[in-house]
């Protein structure tokens, strides 16, 4: 078999691999249809902030809030190992009182949990883990200053 030939045929089979990775598509349970999304926020320990909450009722929100993960869904992969022991921010979707899905976010990572125990990861550029937070913090301003 000619080195072409050999090249050829390890190229597809890296092509083939990759496109084999396992994904997870991302299935929340209508979070438009939440009652209420919070973002908590554990800050700094060294500092003298506390941990902060900011919970959003608006329905328009929630959907901004949830096309974000949409946007994402088919991005996550299966980890073997469980998500960060101290996440700096927890986003949960609620209905009443009932907790429907939950998140992780770091700069660079979005973790879920299924009710499974399963973790899935999804990489996200620090800009795009920015805006979701802002999401929220936008809003707390906003309902501080009615």
């Amino acid at each position: 078999m000619s080195i072409r030939t050999r090249m050829f045929f390890a190229m597809l089979a890296l092509l083939l691999t990759t496109g084999c990775a396992q994904r997870y598509m991302l299935r929340m349970s209508n979070p438009e249809q939440a009652t209420t999304v919070s973002l908590f926020e554990g800050l700094d320990a060294s500092t003298e902030d506390d941990d902060r909450i900011t919970t959003l009722d608006d329905p328009a929100q929630i959907a901004r809030v949830a096309a974000f993960f949409r946007k994402k869904s088919d991005e996550f992969y299966a980890m073997n190992d469980p998500a960060p022991k101290l996440p700096v921010c927890t986003v949960t979707f609620r209905n009443d009182m009932e907790t429907t899905d939950r998140f992780w976010v770091e700069p660079t990572h979005i973790w879920m949990k299924t009710p499974k125990n399963e973790y899935f990861r999804c990489d996200v550029k620090p800009a795009e883990s920015q805006s979701l937070v802002a999401i929220f913090r936008h809003e707390a301003k906003s309902s501080a200053h009615e």
